[in-house]
């Protein structure tokens, strides 16, 4: 899988695949590296060349850090899928406060509805794809400002299906 990181202003693109159980990892346009990461936790330990880097790594969905010796670097990352699906959408993905379709599907259920409270964790809707009917959660805690589909509905990726006004922490 591709991913672009952006780290003071400036972006890289890193490609990480899995093959054989084994890890090949290019950065940029340098030829693909095999190296052995190992994650505990928060903790990630990577062998490459016969040598051991240790960080420990917090953050989720885009934000990280991590934490070394050497420094702290902080970086935004964002991955192939997800900028494919705003370019084609011709929208921005990076509100996290609202759900858009990861996938092409089929509403099966909805289970909030417009002006209701939810908390992160809450069931919002039901989607069916690939034979498979997956439980969408509220990533944070909010009111719901619109819902943008209707149960039986066939949805595209990237389409937004609910509109989330985050409660202030």
């Amino acid at each position: 899988m591709l991913f672009y990181i952006h780290h003071n202003s400036t972006e890289y693109k890193v490609r990480v695949e899995a093959r054989h159980g084994r890890t090949f990892v290019r950065f940029g346009d340098e030829p693909e590296k095999e190296m052995d990461i190992s994650f505990y936790g928060h903790e990630c330990v990577m062998l490459h060349e016969q040598e051991v880097f240790s960080a420990n790594i917090l953050g989720e969905k885009t934000e990280y850090s991590v934490f070394l010796p050497a420094g702290n670097l902080q970086f935004q990352v964002e991955s192939e899928y997800r900028r494919i699906v705003g370019l084609l959408r011709g929208q921005s993905l990076t509100n996290e406060n609202h759900v858009y379709a990861k996938m092409p599907g089929r509403i099966a259920k909805l289970s909030c509805k417009v002006g209701q409270e939810i908390s992160s964790g809450d069931s919002l809707l039901v989607m069916e794809a690939m034979k498979m009917e997956n439980e969408i959660r509220a990533s944070v805690s909010g009111k719901i400002l619109s819902i943008n589909v209707k149960e039986g509905q066939a949805v595209e990726t990237g389409a937004m299906l609910i509109e989330i006004e985050p409660l202030d922490a």
